[in-house]
C-alpha cells in the first residue's frame, strides 16, 4: 500500500490509500463530517483515483456516522460523475453500521446509472478486496 493520508483526528478521520496489489483506492470514514470536511476529503480521494488510474474504490463506512442530504445530492451530481470521467468502473461498499447512513448511502447508490459504475455491497473490508481483486 502507498499514500495514506488522515484528514481530521479520530474519532472523525477519512484515510485514503492505494492497494496496488487488488488494485483499488480505498477510503476508510470514521465518524461525523462537516459538509466541508466531507468534501474535502473526498476530493482527496478523486485525486487519488485519477493519479492511479484505477478503475476500483474500496469504500468503508462502517463507522461513518451520516452523509447529509446535501452532500448526497453533491455526490450525484458531481463527485460520483467526475469519479467515472477519471475511470472508476466498480465500487465495492462495506455496508455501514448506523441506520440513517446506510438509508444515506443506499439513496446515493440508487441513482448511480450501474452501466457506468457498479456498486456492490460487503459486510467487512477483507469480502470487498477479495471480490475487487477478482474483478482485474
Amino acid at each position: 500500500m502507498i499514500q495514506v493520508q488522515r484528514h481530521w483526528s479520530l474519532p472523525t478521520a477519512c484515510e485514503t490509500s492505494f492497494d496496488a496489489a487488488v488494485p483499488c483506492v480505498i477510503m476508510v470514514w470514521q465518524g461525523y463530517f462537516t459538509s466541508e470536511q466531507f468534501r474535502a476529503a473526498n476530493q482527496q480521494v478523486l485525486e487519488l483515483l485519477r493519479t492511479t488510474r484505477c478503475p476500483n474504490l474500496l469504500g468503508d463506512v462502517t463507522d461513518f456516522t451520516l452523509i447529509a442530504a446535501d452532500d448526497q445530492l453533491w455526490l450525484n451530481e458531481q463527485w460520483i460523475p467526475s469519479a467515472i470521467d477519471a475511470g472508476l468502473r466498480t465500487c465495492a461498499l462495506v455496508q455501514p453500521t448506523y441506520f440513517f447512513n446506510r438509508v444515506a448511502v443506499d439513496n446515493v447508490t440508487r441513482q448511480v446509472d450501474d452501466r457506468r459504475l457498479a456498486v456492490h455491497y460487503f459486510g467487512d473490508r477483507d469480502a470487498a478486496r477479495a471480490f475487487l481483486s477478482g474483478r482485474t
